[in-house]
């Protein structure tokens, strides 16, 4: 399967995920300010607030990555998201740019943030990733004031600070695993503990 292929692939999958679930802003970040690399493919599997996720995307130049996220549990959502990568090392520090949509009848979000890591090697890489997410949803999408794993959403409409922090740790050239931190703040949306914890299991060819 070639470069377009997959890139054909994954924008009418994620075409088809935004047209049929959203509700908020996915919570699994991206977890490297290193691109993906010009017809890679990278997929994660993972869990985080109550919810699994289901990502996977491509380099569609040595800086700039495409992709889609999809998160079912406490919370069903789906996004599109771009990266593009401004400063890219295997070792050392890489930082870069994303944004991301998501959209149906009754919800819309973007999100937009900064994604910085540090490689001591190619097997083990820290990274922080804040973010804001701005979402419009309404009650056929999710209940005020209700426990959605460890968020509480006050407002239809609103706008908050997302900062993750972890590390990735490969064990092959293909298969890692990654382990972070969420941390949110905003006017209208609560957490029932400081901290929200998540992982993922990576695979890239």
């Amino acid at each position: 399967m070639g470069e377009v292929p997959i890139t054909r692939l994954i924008l009418s999958a994620t075409l088809f995920l935004i047209l049929t679930s959203c509700s908020l802003a996915p919570f699994s970040p991206n977890t490297s300010g290193q691109s993906y690399g010009a017809g890679k493919v990278k997929a994660s599997v993972g869990n985080v607030n109550s919810t699994y996720h289901i990502k996977i995307g491509t380099g569609v130049s040595e800086s700039m990555d495409i992709g889609f996220v999809m998160e079912f549990g406490a919370i069903s959502t789906s996004a599109l998201f771009f990266k593009y990568s401004f400063m890219n090392n295997k070792t050392g520090l890489s930082n870069a740019f994303e944004f991301g949509y998501g959209s149906t009848d009754t919800t819309k979000f973007y999100y937009s943030g900064l994604i910085s890591s540090l490689a001591f090697t190619e097997s083990f890489e820290l990274f922080l990733n804040p973010r804001i997410n701005i979402v419009s949803t309404d009650s056929s999408d999710i209940e005020l004031g209700d426990e959605n794993g460890n968020i509480i959403i006050n407002e239809y409409d609103v706008t908050y600070l997302q900062l993750t922090s972890g590390m990735n740790l490969w064990f092959s050239e293909n298969v890692g695993m990654t382990l972070y931190a969420i941390y949110f703040a905003g006017n209208d949306i609560e957490t029932v503990q400081d901290t929200t914890t998540g992982f993922s299991f990576m695979f890239k060819y």
